[in-house]
């Protein structure tokens, strides 16, 4: 798909994960955990919906220890939450 203007990154995760959600990321892990949720929402869009994606960023998972990836990329355990969106992604969103 082509776009007359770059795209805003942290605006599109904000649309799809919401405001609030992103700046609890922010203030809890700061702009690598920022720019992490950017690279799985990236590694997502064309596999899933936007609505579907936002989910699973809040969604607590077994795979994480019972947290929700935007907790485990606060945490920095951002190759975890990779691990479990390639995992998700497999199984069909």
């Amino acid at each position: 798909m082509y776009r007359d203007e770059p795209l805003d990154d942290e605006a599109d995760l904000r649309r799809v994960v919401g405001d609030d959600d992103v700046d609890g990321l922010a203030a809890r892990g700061g702009p690598s955990a920022v720019a992490a949720a950017l690279d799985l929402l990236r590694l997502a869009q064309g596999w899933v919906d936007d609505e579907a994606v936002g989910e699973w960023f809040r969604t607590p998972l077994r795979r994480l220890e019972g947290r929700a990836p935007l907790r485990a990329l606060a945490e920095g355990d951002d190759d975890l939450a990779a691990e479990a969106l390639r995992s998700w992604l497999a199984a069909g969103g």
